[in-house]
């Protein structure tokens, strides 16, 4: 008797691919943390529209392979990392770091003065997320500068009571990506694990290209996210691609509602209860004749949107969208592993939608869509690892 495959048995992994479609030779591969998804093949059925006599169907034909879905996820420090990246079509920017520098914290003034040195030679920036490793306390949390000299560096949005101490410490800024065109593409290896007498199964997808993501912080839950996708071809294996190995698996713990804080205009807003950030590349599969696979994934104009929910204590964003001020939004989590921001320093409020559902909290929902320029991203992600 079968047992059939489960998704509690299912493993999917992925490796970069150098010309996209093609599986790199002898591929390490890393495991693709997931909580549902699955890369789908379908077909265009093209049915003859001929007529005979007898009112049946003459014949049938498939179009080309066409593969989609999406991968839900829990975000976690690290784990999507490639995806974001190949999403976005760009590649993670290095942060600075230094080490051994002298730093006095002033808990009022919510600032880090170094003795020695030049923070702004060493290339920290307004907006940079930051950590102090050797610091005590919250002094060690990871914050967004707010404004920066040589000598001195402020946390204007740090909500949480600091300590003044003298110490020498490490320090780090986040690496940063934005906004790219450059070509990215993984192969996706599926594993369906058999189990009492089902043999295992391969499935392997090429050319696959994570065509945006969405993520949503919520009070008292998970920080969960999507990673919709177009890829080029699918096949069953019956045995991972020759040379196959796989790198350790990630174990870094999910971020949590409670790691979560919104900035607008680099104020941090209280009373806020959910946030979704959206990247929308615009994307669809295109095909050539003579080829019975997607030849390559177009590409429109990248959209980037944030939805926020709120308790309603002030008409401040009504104001911005009645007016149509221009607008920044930052979402900022820092976990037990690592830290992350969301920031999208210009964005248009298009929706500003009081609810008042009764005699309690009036509560806000505020959309609003980024803007930028080849100089500078709509958004910009940032990751901080501990």
């Amino acid at each position: 008797m079968t047992t059939p495959f489960s998704g509690s048995n299912t493993t999917h992994y992925y490796v970069s691919e150098v010309t996209p479609g093609i599986t790199p030779t002898s591929p390490v591969w890393t495991t693709l943390r997931n909580t549902g998804g699955i890369p789908a093949l379908t077909k265009d059925a093209l049915i003859s529209n001929e007529l005979n006599g007898s009112r049946e169907t003459t014949s049938v034909r498939t179009g080309g392979k066409q593969v989609q879905g999406e991968f839900a996820v829990e975000l976690s420090q690290s784990s999507q990392d490639e995806l974001i990246i190949n999403a976005m079509t760009t590649s993670w920017v290095a942060g600075v770091s230094q080490t051994g520098v002298g730093i006095t914290v002033n808990n009022a003034a919510k600032t880090f003065t170094r003795s020695s040195g030049s923070f702004v030679s060493d290339g920290v920036l307004v907006g940079d997320l930051i950590y102090f490793e050797d610091l005590t306390g919250n002094n060690a949390k990871p914050f967004t500068v707010t404004a920066v000299t040589a000598l001195v560096i402020t946390g204007g949005a740090i909500t949480i009571t600091l300590t003044g101490e003298v110490v020498t410490t490490d320090y780090a800024t986040a690496d940063k990506a934005g906004t790219g065109s450059l070509c990215k593409s993984v192969s996706v290896l599926t594993w369906f694990k058999g189990k009492c007498g089902t043999t295992d199964k391969y499935l392997i997808t090429t050319g696959l290209e994570f065509t945006g993501f969405s993520f949503e912080v919520a009070v008292n839950a998970q920080i969960t996210g999507s990673f919709p996708f177009i890829a080029r071809d699918q096949n069953v294996l019956s045995a991972p691609p020759s040379g196959s190995t796989y790198n350790t698996e990630l174990t870094t713990r999910p971020y949590a509602g409670v790691d979560g804080k919104i900035l607008v205009e680099n104020a941090v807003q209280a009373l806020f209860t959910t946030a979704t950030i959206t990247n929308d590349n615009a994307a669809s599969a295109q095909f050539e004749l003579g080829s019975d696979s997607t030849s390559f994934v177009e590409r429109g104009n990248a959209t980037n949107t944030i939805s926020v929910s709120a308790f309603m204590a002030d008409t401040v964003l009504l104001e911005r969208f009645i007016n149509e001020t221009e607008t920044g939004f930052n979402v900022i989590v820092a976990g037990v592993d690592g830290a992350m921001s969301f920031s999208m320093p210009k964005t248009f409020i298009t929706a500003a939608t009081p609810e008042v559902g009764g005699p309690t909290s009036i509560t806000q929902t505020v959309e609003a869509t980024a803007t930028g320029t080849s100089l500078q991203s709509s958004i910009v992600v940032q990751r901080l690892t501990y």
